[in-house]
């Protein structure tokens, strides 16, 4: 026998003379975080199918997306800060910029520069409504400091009191958000108490003026109008709402403000302050106003205390971040509605880097897309675009690229005991499940204890078949039929080596392609051990 292994054997007996027992593998799964970020939970009390840390992924009602990318639509002359569709039977799509206002249905290329239909102007800070009469389908768009534009699908005219249509009885100069209520057009009065009406299906005429000076406590000025309704059509009860600088909302019943019988104060509520004359919603029968406490729900204002209302937010899950960006972006937030995709986005322009919030219009729950430049939104055609900075127009959501850059999908889950709460555990390897027509190539490791340092990203994905060249791409390496068909997709097991009393996911995808990524998280999988518990 030999004499080693009879030296070696004793180190390995415990009190008893009992060889000690390997502690048994145990496996976890870590759901798809359904519920989104959220940040507003105890860490150590958390739900199931969180995320800390969620960037360019959408949450869907089955896991959570990849991202695609953006691409380059169209390039105006300075740093936009508008989109407008105008819908009727040949749709137009409206941007702006300080000095100008363009028609960008159909730019030559992404890169042509548009020549502007309006220039000279001295505002970028525009508000949009369309209206229709018997006479046809219109836009008005209005900035508080240039003569208000009435855009009849073709053409562009500047409204004062001598053109045609004209608007008298105010100086349309200093009209600054325009909106619709019960057949009428209504305008705010820059840095006034003042809104002004129009006859009834008129796009000018006399304008009369309703006063909010009496009404609002606070002080401030009237920022913007909107209707809201209790269900989600346009019916009898509809309501009009004025909202002020200083979160004041003045809620009116009836149809027209001349009327003392026909017009009545339905309500006078607290709300924090908005951030922008452009950030709002319909959602429903309800109108949803971004606000520096978080997205609040008109309804909410009307059933909770101002102490209360955060809880009542849609943005609940994300309300840290969300109240730090307020701090930091006071106003210009802008939100569209990408019903196609399922999905609602809001802008945070001027955030270094650039950054979008999303939200699914399903579940509400939240993430973020880093690396667009959403300095305002528009919905054309279908699809949710943004404008930036650069002078560009960008399409949302689509391709596998940011305009030629790469970008990573992360998502850093909850930290989990795992079912063993106060217990060292050792997690061996890890693995992620996704339904996917994508090539990728998923980097899946885990933090431990509380950590939210997450690792550096991966490289980017294997090709897809719209990047394979055939007798240039490697074989056996390039993906021949990529993106042709969504199927199940079980990721190898990767070893992980992480300790520690609460254990987080991690995983982050790179891409860089020109597909857009098909590519949804069902789940992650540890195989992990547990220690033993020391007196």
């Amino acid at each position: 026998m030999d004499v080693r292994a009879k030296k070696a054997a004793p180190a390995r007996k415990m009190q008893g003379g009992q060889l000690p027992e390997p502690a048994p593998s145990q496996s976890f799964t870590f759901p798809a975080p359904i519920r989104g970020w959220v940040l507003n939970e105890n860490l150590a009390t958390v739900q199931q199918a969180g995320a800390r840390k969620l960037d360019n992924w959408l949450c869907t009602t089955t896991g959570i997306r990849a991202r695609g990318g953006c691409i380059k639509y169209a390039t105006l002359t300075a740093a936009v800060t508008g989109l407008f569709p105008y819908n009727s039977t040949a749709d137009k799509f409206i941007a702006t910029t300080a000095t100008g206002v363009f028609d960008a249905s159909a730019p030559a290329s992404p890169t042509t520069v548009l020549t502007a239909a309006v220039s000279g102007r001295t505002s970028g800070d525009y508000a949009a409504a369309q209206f229709g009469t018997a006479g046809g389908d219109f836009l008005y768009l209005v900035n508080g400091s240039d003569k208000p534009l009435l855009f009849n699908g073709s053409t562009f005219t500047a409204i004062d009191g001598a053109s045609t249509p004209a608007i008298t009885g105010v100086t349309t100069t200093a009209l600054s958000q325009v909106w619709s209520f019960a057949n009428r057009l209504f305008f705010t009065q820059k840095n006034t108490m003042s809104a002004w009406y129009l006859p009834v299906t008129s796009i000018g005429g006399a304008a009369q003026e309703f006063s909010l000076a009496g009404v609002f406590k606070k002080g401030g000025a009237l920022l913007f109008g909107a209707t809201w309704s209790l269900d989600s059509g346009d019916g009898l009860d509809d309501k009009c709402v004025f909202v002020s600088t200083e979160g004041e909302v003045a809620i009116y019943e009836g149809t027209n403000p001349g009327s003392s019988t026909d017009w009545r104060k339905a309500g006078l509520y607290q709300m924090p302050k908005p951030l922008g004359k452009n950030a709002y919603t319909q959602a429903g029968g309800d109108l949803l106003i971004a606000t520096e406490v978080g997205l609040i729900p008109v309804s909410a204002a009307i059933q909770s205390d101002l102490a209360a209302i955060e809880s009542k937010a849609v943005s609940a899950p994300i309300a840290p971040y969300w109240q730090q960006q307020a701090r930091t972006i006071s106003s210009g937030w802008t939100m569209v509605k990408a019903q196609r995709r399922g999905v609602m986005f809001v802008s945070q322009p001027g955030v270094a880097n650039g950054e979008a919030l999303a939200v699914n219009l399903l579940t509400g729950a939240w993430s973020r897309c880093t690396g667009w430049d959403t300095r305002c939104l528009g919905y054309f055609g279908d699809n949710a675009y943004f404008g930036a900075a650069d002078s560009c127009i960008y399409l949302m959501d689509s391709g596998g690229s940011d305009n030629g850059n790469i970008y990573t999908a992360l998502y850093l889950g909850q930290h989990e005991h795992m079912g063993a709460y106060g217990r060292k555990k050792s997690v061996r390897q890890m693995r992620a499940m996704f339904q996917t027509g994508s090539a990728i190539n998923p980097q899946v490791s885990a933090l431990a204890d509380y950590s939210e340092a997450t690792s550096a990203p991966p490289s980017i994905a294997l090709a897809s078949s719209s990047t394979v060249v055939w007798d240039s791409a490697l074989w056996d390496v390039a993906l021949w039929d990529g993106g042709a068909t969504v199927t199940m997709n079980e990721g190898r097991w990767t070893a992980t080596g992480v300790t520690g009393t609460t254990i987080a996911p991690e995983l982050q995808i790179t891409f860089g392609s020109t597909v857009t990524p098909q590519v949804e998280l069902v789940a992650i999988d540890a195989e992990f051990h547990v220690g033993a518990v020391v007196a």
